[in-house]
């Protein structure tokens, strides 16, 4: 915080005063005597002006520059030059709600509690003027909290929406978990049984094979039966060279 000496006249102040609307209503007596009573502070930029939780006795006339009132990292409003703040202070003496830090360089007219309550003795309409600057704020805040109420309420209701819907895709992957085990099992099933049915096969078919080629070489002098024997040898060829491929591929599927 750096001090320095007034830089605003008695002139410059009631000029400034008088286009706020708190301060407006008050006479041209009134508006000299507060432009008399307030000092002048300089600030630089993101410097402190209200911490939450100390005890005030001064409001603040933002001059210039603009200020963020906080809590934490959680902003509650922003104020620019025109706007005053603090004045709970100048009322009671409780602990500021609030802080409150500049976001550029700023210059402030402060009014302590001492010299409003003087001036409020001699200026009531001061008191009203503050009064109504309260329930302003009150009812904007009101509306603040009528919004985010409904707000939460609307994302209380998407919140259960985005539940249910995130159930339901739970029970489709354990659907398709039970159904991809189920056909994991039927596939083994289907490569069991093809197994069983090729090797059931295979064993005649070699038998048959073996029976044709004695048919064969007994039939030296019967042509007929040569012939039929080399057709029936021929099929059965096809029919083991087709088993043998079904045993290949079972096998790959059993890899």
């Amino acid at each position: 915080m750096v001090q320095h000496d007034p830089q605003y006249t008695t002139q410059q102040r009631i000029a400034f005063l008088s286009k706020i609307s708190v301060f407006s209503a008050l006479s041209p007596d009134a508006l000299q005597a507060m432009a008399m009573l307030l000092t002048e502070r300089q600030t630089r930029a993101q410097e402190p002006v209200i911490k939450k939780g100390e005890i005030g006795n001064e409001m603040f006339i933002l001059v210039e520059g603009d200020v963020r009132i906080h809590d934490g990292n959680h902003v509650l409003a922003r104020l620019k030059a025109g706007d005053f703040f603090g004045e709970f202070a100048l009322i009671d003496s409780t602990q500021r709600s609030a802080s409150v830090t500049t976001e550029k360089p700023c210059f402030l007219l402060l009014w302590n509690k001492t010299d409003f309550f003087h001036f409020s003795k001699t200026y009531p309409e001061m008191l009203l003027g503050i009064l109504q600057t309260q329930v302003k704020r009150m009812r904007d805040m009101n509306e603040l909290e009528d919004k985010l109420s409904k707000s939460y309420v609307n994302i209380s209701k998407m919140k259960q929406e985005l539940e249910v819907q995130h159930q339901a895709v739970q029970e489709q992957k354990q659907q398709l978990i039970e159904q991809h085990k189920e056909l994991i099992e039927l596939n083994e099933f289907k490569r069991k049984t093809t197994s069983i049915l090729i090797h059931g096969l295979k064993n005649p078919m070699t038998s048959a094979l073996t029976m044709a080629d004695m048919i064969e070489n007994l039939s030296i002098r019967n042509t007929e039966v040569i012939e039929y024997s080399q057709i029936l040898k021929q099929s059965l060829l096809r029919m083991d060279e087709v088993l043998n491929q079904l045993i290949v591929t079972n096998e790959k599927k059993e890899l």
